[in-house]
């Protein structure tokens, strides 16, 4: 094997806050998050903070998040999505590794989320497939698909879950990427944000991104978006 290869197929060290998997070598998309990777190992502990600012309108929005995993394969997560400094919901996930293919370079799992909405007093879900692969030392991707129910949108109680995201390693500390998240309703909505993800140590890692996004509003609207990752 490739000493590339071994190391990237390997349990590694380097990025571990920000790794999407921990074998093979995936990083985490920034705006749909995971519960810490697939592949995740009992105890595990992640506490990261989600932020977005939209330029036209000025509104902040984001969220603190706790995770752990409660056993091999299987973490949960807690979150306090906010908007402009207001809790939105609350926010309860779960995340399970189905196992690996190809020789290691294929990882799949399942994740489930459930909303409770403050301001409408209602309820959603999700219900997710996830998958990563490694493309090769360099490229990888990982893609999630699955559907979400409303109890708050009457006109769309269930919208497709589509998305994608691509990674390129420059280095052990740097990571190029762009993820595109897609709600398929009585609309498409979505949002496409190229990032950046920085590795200061192995357990903390800065993700940062700029993108037009179309997931609440009608036309398209500029954010940039923020994601600060520590890992124990």
């Amino acid at each position: 094997m490739n000493p590339a290869w071994s190391n990237i197929l390997e349990d590694s060290e380097d990025g571990d806050a920000a790794l999407g998997s921990e074998r093979p070598h995936i990083p985490e998309p920034m705006v749909f998050d995971l519960v810490r990777p697939l592949g995740v190992q009992q105890g595990e502990l992640e506490i990261n903070v989600l932020a977005g600012h939209a330029f036209t309108n000025g509104e902040t929005a984001g969220a603190p998040e706790l995770e752990y995993a409660v056993r091999d394969g299987l973490a949960i997560e807690f979150e306090l999505p906010f908007e402009n400094l207001s809790i939105a919901e609350y926010k309860l996930a779960a995340q399970g590794t189905l196992g690996t293919l190809a020789g290691q370079r294929f990882i799949h799992g399942w994740q489930v989320i459930g909303r409770y909405d403050r301001q409408h007093r209602d309820y959603s879900a999700d219900a997710l497939y996830l998958a990563g692969y490694r493309w090769n030392a360099a490229s990888s991707s990982f893609n999630m698909a699955g559907v979400r129910w409303s109890g708050i949108d009457r006109r769309d109680k269930f919208a497709g879950i589509m998305n994608t995201s691509w990674f390129y390693d420059v280095s052990e500390r740097l990571t190029l990427g762009v993820e595109l998240d897609n709600e398929i309703a009585s609309r498409w909505r979505y949002l496409l944000i190229p990032q950046i993800h920085v590795d200061f140590t192995d357990h903390a890692t800065l993700q940062f991104g700029v993108g037009p996004s179309r997931l609440r509003e009608k036309h398209t609207e500029w954010m940039a978006v923020w994601r600060m990752i520590f890992a124990f």
